[in-house]
């Protein structure tokens, strides 16, 4: 099979707000190949420049889109592409924006590989690859404290076995902080896994004394407490709280990788729309387990995305991917797939 095009389709809502909610606005890559296959992905990144990372034409040497790059190879051949694509975008990668836009791509391949194969890429990646995995449900914490137990209580009848909520109004105020978490942990009662995502709003110091507190509601982790590349003070959070430490979401290439993983961070959070895609997801999740880090994805975006981490998922030891319940019709309504979620899986 033959690449014949590459497609971008940026879609955004009529009015974004200034919320951390990336499925306001995602870019979505079509692969096409020769014998009318269609190969789907994701772009996790600001998607006016991913687009345009993709559909710029040939320039001088290493500075070219995608688009203009793989054309006429063949779709099976990751490696090589993988390859073609850090040669011809060198002048402007390999990480940030390059990379962000090959994640795309190279997810789109895998569907592509697996369509011609006749087995879902789980299958590809392990033989071994459960078709259940858990998926906890994924939102940004509500305006107020009191509003968090109708929601929490929504997706324990849904059928949620672990919930997680991020972002403001946490982070300024320590006192207000635990409050969102205790009232989460009353709703969602002791049963049920608590993740919080700080959103990457906390000094070590101050992240540290969220923990200690948040230890009493036996939190399953702490989420991005501290700038992406605060990689000292992940050494010093995640040797010293008595809550387990996640991230690694906004990171792109693996030598960034293997620094925070050297911090002995707990879980490592790839997102598959910026990392690279699974090749590059599959790199860092043999380092990862290496090192005794458990690797869960982070999926934040459309339909698209949630099926290739669950996929990616699936073939890991330990599943467990991001579900996504943000309120966007992109997030839910963009793809349709036959992925059933039941009894929290």
């Amino acid at each position: 099979m033959k690449i014949e095009r590459v497609e971008a389709l940026h879609l955004r809502l009529p009015e974004v707000k200034l919320v951390a909610d990336g499925t306001q606005d995602v870019l979505i890559v079509r692969v096409h190949t020769d014998d009318g296959r269609v190969g789907l992905g994701e772009v996790v990144s600001c998607s006016y420049v991913g687009r345009a990372v993709i559909e710029s034409p040939r320039s001088a040497p290493f500075r070219h889109g995608l688009a203009a790059i793989v054309p006429g190879m063949d779709s099976q051949d990751i490696e090589g592409i993988a390859l073609a694509v850090e040669q011809g975008t060198a002048w402007y990668g390999p990480g940030g924006i390059a990379r962000h836009a090959y994640s795309g791509l190279d997810m789109a391949l895998w569907d592509l590989r697996g369509q011609a194969a006749g087995v879902p890429v789980r299958r590809l990646l392990s033989p071994t690859a459960v078709d259940c995995v858990p998926a906890y449900a994924s939102v940004l914490w509500p305006a107020r404290p009191d509003l968090v137990g109708a929601s929490a209580r929504a997706f324990v009848e849904t059928g949620y076995r672990y919930v997680k909520y991020g972002w403001a109004p946490m982070g300024p105020d320590l006192a207000l902080d635990v409050e969102l978490v205790a009232a989460a942990r009353e709703a969602l009662g002791d049963d049920r896994g608590l993740m919080v995502d700080a959103g990457r709003a906390w000094t070590a110091v101050e992240a540290m004394k969220r923990a200690e507190r948040f230890a009493e509601y036996g939190a399953f982790w702490l989420e991005e407490p501290l700038q992406p590349y605060d990689n000292s003070g992940y050494a010093e959070l995640a040797s010293a709280s008595p809550v387990p430490i996640a991230g690694g979401e906004a990171v792109t290439l693996l030598e960034e990788y293997d620094a925070l993983l050297a911090t002995g961070l707990h879980f490592v959070q790839p997102d598959l729309g910026r990392v690279g895609g699974i090749t590059y997801a599959q790199r860092l999740a043999a380092t990862a387990h290496a090192r005794g880090c458990r690797p869960v994805p982070h999926a934040f975006g459309t339909g698209v995305l949630l099926a290739a981490s669950a996929q990616w998922t699936a073939a890991a030891p330990q599943p467990l991917t991001e579900y996504t319940r943000a309120p966007s019709p992109l997030a839910r309504d963009l793809a349709r797939h036959t992925m059933e979620f039941r009894d929290g899986h």
